[in-house]
């Protein structure tokens, strides 16, 4: 068999350069565990003049790589507290407009203190996002990041320790170390655990999960050039026959006793083993609903340049061992959301200045001033949401929140005399002002 493959690169978001500075601090890193649904990639950056999508990484990974440096940024100090920082997400991502573009960093983390009963407490979660614009935003990433990190971390310098130890609900160790609150049992699909991997085609994807290729003698693998697309892994497959060689099309994908490739969109890609799934970058099938409306306008002719305008652009796809279904990234990621409500409470800037106690199912939440807000993120399904004000007379507001999304609560106290209160909010109005307060 002869061929050529080729490695997407990966851009590397390094945080060599950024301080995290916050004084007094009362804890230290002793190790961060990445929670994440996704481990291969942050996300994606557009690069050079075509802005050409390539997924990108924390530099040395999310565990290492943030790890190692959150140790450098907060080291253990006498009567520091030893802290373990969880990732439950972070993700980067950048937007063009016609003139201008945007980055975002989205970070979920909480930190875990264990105590000497050899219980695991969970003493804090943050939610938080930055952005940045510009005419090139590759370069704000790591700025976003670690405003997001500062911004956690000066908040978390300030709790009541004790107290939130003591309200807290003890963790074991392995509640704590994975996602989901226990260790997943691993596949063992012969691909998984064969050391090889014979040459041949798969017909099916239960080839592929047994490790039964078919043997195709002659098989030739030719990497695919295009100037449309300069960094690409794809390749095409073709057997030979008598009047010359023919290309492969039904098949499900093949081995050159190296590498597995899978067949999308008429071109075969690498697989990378990502636990126990395989990832691979391909390119984003076209915009059905950019062909829809553009059709509307456009007739056939705005659906066919919608088609060619919307495809084209690199995409992660996640190969599932269990059920051999194919998912880009981000659907995946938005998946894994779903086992997580957002639910904001804010307060507008203005009216009295006294900050008002919220609680959250009968715990203290947070004392929360005027133009500030709380990201609560809420996983509990089998129990509703109950926020109070504290005082003689407390105000309250239950509801069972819908996973997947935000919903947001203004905490309404705009003049002395009016009774502080919980509010629903439309979604776009407390995002206004969420977003406006981000940015103080």
């Amino acid at each position: 068999m002869s061929g050529a493959s080729a490695q997407t690169p990966i851009y590397q978001v390094s945080l060599r350069e950024q301080k995290l500075v916050v004084d007094n601090a009362a804890f230290h890193i002793v190790e961060v565990l990445d929670l994440r649904r996704q481990h291969q990639t942050i996300g994606w950056v557009q690069r050079g003049m075509s802005n050409i999508r390539v997924p990108a990484d924390i530099a040395g990974g999310v565990r290492e790589g943030l790890g190692n440096w959150l140790q450098v940024q907060l080291p253990p100090k006498p009567g520091s507290r030893p802290v373990l920082l969880r990732v439950h997400e972070l993700r980067i991502a950048e937007q063009t407009k016609a003139t201008s573009e945007k980055a975002t960093a989205d970070v979920d983390i909480d930190f875990v203190c264990q105590q000497p009963d050899g219980n695991y407490y969970v003493v804090q979660r943050y939610s938080e996002q930055q952005e940045a614009k510009g005419l090139e935003t590759t370069s704000y990433h790591d700025d976003n990041i670690v405003a997001c990190l500062q911004r956690a971390c000066t908040q978390v310098n300030t709790i009541d320790w004790q107290q939130r130890l003591r309200l807290a609900t003890p963790l074991t160790s392995e509640q704590v170390r994975y996602r989901g609150g226990h260790k997943p049992v691993p596949y063992d699909y012969p691909i998984l655990t064969a050391s090889h991997k014979p040459e041949g085609v798969y017909r099916t994807f239960l080839d592929f999960r047994n490790n039964r290729p078919q043997a195709v003698p002659g098989l030739i693998v030719e990497k695919v050039a295009s100037p449309n697309r300069p960094i690409t892994d794809e390749v095409e497959i073709y057997r030979p026959t008598e009047s010359g060689r023919e290309v492969l099309r039904d098949v499900w994908g093949f081995s050159d006793g190296q590498r597995a490739y899978v067949l999308r969109q008429k071109h075969f890609y690498p697989l990378k083993r990502a636990g126990d799934d395989f990832t691979f970058a391909g390119w984003a099938s076209a915009d059905p609903g950019a062909m829809s409306t553009a059709a509307v306008l456009g007739g056939a002719a705005g659906a066919a340049i919608a088609a060619v305008t919307t495809h084209g652009e690199q995409q992660e796809y996640t190969l599932d061992m269990a059920t051999g279904r194919v998912a880009d990234f981000d659907y995946m990621d938005q998946l894994a959301r779903h086992d997580t409500a957002s639910v904001v409470v804010y307060r507008r800037p203005g009216g009295p200045q006294a900050p008002l106690l919220v609680l959250l199912n009968g715990q203290e939440l947070k004392t929360l001033p005027a133009n500030d807000f709380i990201r609560i993120p809420w996983t509990d399904k089998a129990h509703e949401v109950t926020l109070c004000l504290a005082g003689s007379e407390p105000q309250c507001l239950s509801f069972i929140p819908v996973f997947g999304t935000t919903l947001y609560v203004e905490l309404k106290a705009r003049s002395e005399g009016e009774t502080p209160s919980l509010q629903y909010v439309p979604v776009k109005e407390g995002d206004y002002y969420v977003k406006k307060m981000r940015r103080r």
